[in-house]
């Protein structure tokens, strides 16, 4: 088992503890009976702005009334915040939201691989710097896909700041990966010895360590292609 998993997983049953998961998403997502049949405009119109964190630019959307419950959104991949557009103009009226890109997504900085570390722990850490940048410091996070591993790794270093945990076809575990996990699992155990035989194009995107590698060797070939 990965040493993430092995020697942090007693502190997350205990952050687990402290949090609502899934269930929260039928209260949060039911909405007004006057709004099931047809949209209504909201009062609190969605932000677009950028923030510096770590030395990076990092953009994020933001709605909602300050004094609301709020909610942080995490994306997956391959996407960026953009993708809780619709949530956004459900929700707004009701929590305070913000949605990230994360670095070398959507209109997020994307610093050179070779410069900078895309693991999920360096996502993470620049995430919950983002937070404190903003002073978030209580919030139920929604995360989905890639926001899972990025958002379980916040909460297990900042419990304290965690209201609840909305989960979404989003993962955290080492089990049932199957063969295809065979080289992931050596990468993890030894990164310098199986560099190479670890990254595949086809199955990049479950990499545990190096989420970002692929969209950005992409960018660099395509700039401009990977924003939306």
């Amino acid at each position: 088992m990965h040493p993430f998993y092995s020697s942090r997983w007693p502190r997350f049953l205990q952050v687990s503890r402290m949090v609502l998961v899934v269930s929260m998403m039928l209260p949060i997502f039911q909405l007004p009976a006057h709004a099931q049949g047809k949209e209504r405009p909201v009062k609190h119109l969605t932000f677009y702005r950028t923030i510096q964190v770590d030395g990076l630019s990092i953009f994020y959307r933001g709605a909602g009334p300050i004094d609301a419950p709020t909610l942080l959104l995490l994306h997956g991949l391959p996407s960026s915040s953009r993708m809780f557009e619709p949530l956004f103009s459900r929700l707004s009226d009701r929590y305070h939201l913000g949605a990230p890109d994360y670095p070398g997504f959507g209109h997020s900085d994307w610093p050179d691989p070779k410069k900078f570390a895309y693991t999920f722990d360096h996502l993470a850490e620049i995430m919950n710097d983002f937070t404190e940048a903003l002073g978030l410091s209580r919030c139920t996070f929604y995360m989905q896909d890639y926001g899972g591993p990025v958002g379980f790794r916040m909460a297990l270093a900042h419990p304290d700041r965690i209201e609840g945990l909305i989960v979404q076809d989003a993962v955290a575990h080492n089990e049932g990966l199957g063969a295809i996990g065979k080289t992931r699992r050596a990468f993890w155990a030894d990164r310098s010895a199986n560099e190479s035989a670890s990254y595949q194009p086809a199955v990049a995107a479950d990499d545990a360590d190096a989420p970002c590698r692929e969209r950005s060797q992409r960018r660099a070939l395509c700039p401009g292609s990977l924003d939306r």
